[in-house]
């Protein structure tokens, strides 16, 4: 997916999360935002995913303009630093979650979780609820609830910080 972000800006009164941010990232493109703790790295990327809306600017998903798209409806996967984890739901309906969002068949959503689960070594944590996981695997969770979708663009906020080596 391309990604435009023209003149984006986030404001709290006073206070400059970003300022006038201007990126062209293409189809296919990696990138890294590098830089000290509290210079809006995060928070450009709650304004990619839908979650923050821009005080100004424009956020484009090829060509098409997203400010008002609800994050449901933007096809991303996010890993947030902090896990995002649902605490009362064990690892496999944390994983499954938005395909239970988007009404996913039963039988396909169970497919997917499980080929996730594969895929990130935690197949025999499906039954545990994140309070009984490392942060290693709490984090592995939430990578796995962010690709289980097979989403067109994934947004990492520090997702190495924590996983077991």
């Amino acid at each position: 997916m391309k990604v435009e972000l023209e003149n984006l800006t986030k404001r709290w009164g006073n206070v400059v999360g970003t300022d006038s941010i201007n990126l062209d990232i293409k189809q296919g493109e990696f990138i890294a935002f590098l830089g000290p703790s509290g210079c809006g790295k995060t928070t450009t990327l709650l304004m990619i995913a839908g979650i923050y809306k821009p005080s100004r600017g424009t956020i484009r998903f090829n060509e098409q303009v997203v400010n008002q798209l609800a994050p449901k409806d933007r096809n991303i996967g996010m890993v947030f630093q902090s896990y995002a984890l649902y605490p009362h739901m064990n690892v496999f309906k944390n994983i499954s979650y938005p395909l239970k969002l988007k009404r996913m068949p039963e039988k396909e959503m169970k497919k997917r979780v499980q080929r996730v689960a594969e895929m990130m070594g935690i197949s025999e944590l499906l039954a545990r609820k994140p309070g009984q996981l490392s942060g290693g695997q709490q984090q592995r969770v939430a990578l796995g609830r962010a690709l289980v979708k097979e989403p067109e663009l994934l947004l990492f906020d520090e997702p190495l910080s924590n996983l077991d080596a």
